[in-house]
């Protein structure tokens, strides 16, 4: 349950090291940006393959308007890698991916939906390692690489957008009642406050 927590805060303290090192006569600053960009594609796949797995899981469940949300999540972060990896080929880098994070990261067991609503809390945690990270690498790549800074910020604002969405989920479920179907709360998340557009209708993000 806690291996999207740990690999999360992995990645953030790799980013770190890199960013308090003091660099070598060889380093280049371009060579570093994309280090840090390849950081972030890192983060951004860990984010897709959980949510893949929160859509597989709703979906199994039969709780459909949660299996949307976590596609619609699926789908706009796999966009957002794509940037990335553009980005870092145009700088004349290469994407690095990690097949073992691909092959193992993405899965889990869950036998109910109870179990469900807790994954998604520790969730709820990793995304906000994610977030201060991306706003880490933006304050850095701002002198470095404006036009990679601004991808990042777009990226970070998605991953607001989601963590604000999974902690309204839990809490219409705490504060539901327990003859309440899941979907049933779930559908009425537009009443919770940070919640105003429906199911599978979001926008673009702060930038």
């Amino acid at each position: 349950m806690k291996e999207f927590i740990a690999d999360v805060e992995s990645l953030r303290t790799k980013l770190l090291e890199e960013i308090d090192r003091v660099p070598g006569s060889d380093d280049t600053e371009i060579e570093r940006a994309i280090f840090v960009l390849n950081q972030a594609l890192a983060l951004n796949t860990v984010c897709v393959l959980r949510h893949m797995r929160h859509f597989v899981t709703a979906d199994r469940f039969d709780v459909r308007s949660v299996a949307q949300e976590f596609l619609e999540h699926t789908v706009r972060e796999s966009e957002h890698s794509d940037l990335i990896v553009a980005r870092i080929r145009q700088l004349g880098g290469e994407p690095v991916f990690d097949r073992d994070l691909v092959r193992s990261r993405g899965r889990f067991e869950c036998d109910s939906l109870s179990q469900f609503e807790e994954f998604i809390r520790h969730d709820i945690v990793a995304e906000q390692v994610a977030i201060a990270a991306y706003a880490e690498m933006i304050w850095w790549l701002g002198d470095v690489d404006a036009a990679s800074s601004q991808i990042l910020r777009r990226i970070r604002a998605l991953e607001e957008d989601h963590a604000q969405v999974m902690l309204n989920f839990v809490s219409v479920i705490a504060s539901s009642s327990p003859s309440d179907s899941l979907d049933h709360r779930y559908d009425n998340m537009a009443v919770v406050e940070g919640i105003g557009s429906p199911i599978g209708v979001t926008g673009e993000g702060k930038e």
